[in-house]
């Protein structure tokens, strides 16, 4: 049997790529995302999000497994090239309107990533090849009451 050295203390968050031929990991300190070979269980990337301590909420690779996104409960999105570098910091980095737990997946087109709050928001981000992300599109999908 074969194990994959993730991390050294709990993992908080994981996600498989579409081909199942990538892990990526995230601590409970959750400053570091790591990617690695399912076959070799050999480490590919090592992605510094920050360095101060989060709670990642989630971790998504996009179609052709070359971008990776993470939400925390920084109020961040991050979004990572998994090409060239294998240490690298995201390329794009986006704030988001609420530090509640968030899901994010890569959208349909080209550079876009889509993120859904437990806030109730919806947002459509897109990044340029400056790594400047801006929001193209918002929707409110939830009231929540205090009742």
């Amino acid at each position: 049997m074969r194990m994959i050295p993730a991390h050294d203390g709990a993992i908080r968050a994981l996600a498989l790529n579409m081909q199942g031929t990538m892990l990526a990991t995230a601590s409970e300190k959750g400053t570091l995302i790591r990617v690695f070979d399912i076959a070799t269980c050999l480490l590919l990337y090592e992605l510094r999000r920050g360095s101060n301590k989060a709670h990642i909420y989630c971790i998504s690779f996009s179609r052709r497994s070359n971008y990776l996104a993470v939400t925390s409960d920084s109020k961040t999105l991050h979004v990572f090239s998994l090409e060239g570098k294998r240490e690298a910091r995201s390329v794009s980095k986006f704030t988001l309107p609420t530090a509640q737990p968030t899901m994010c997946c890569f959208g349909a087109e080209e550079r876009t990533v889509l993120v859904i709050g437990q806030s109730g928001f919806y947002t459509k981000l897109r990044w340029n090849d400056r790594g400047e992300m801006h929001k193209e599109e918002q929707q409110k999908f939830l009231l929540i009451n205090d009742d």
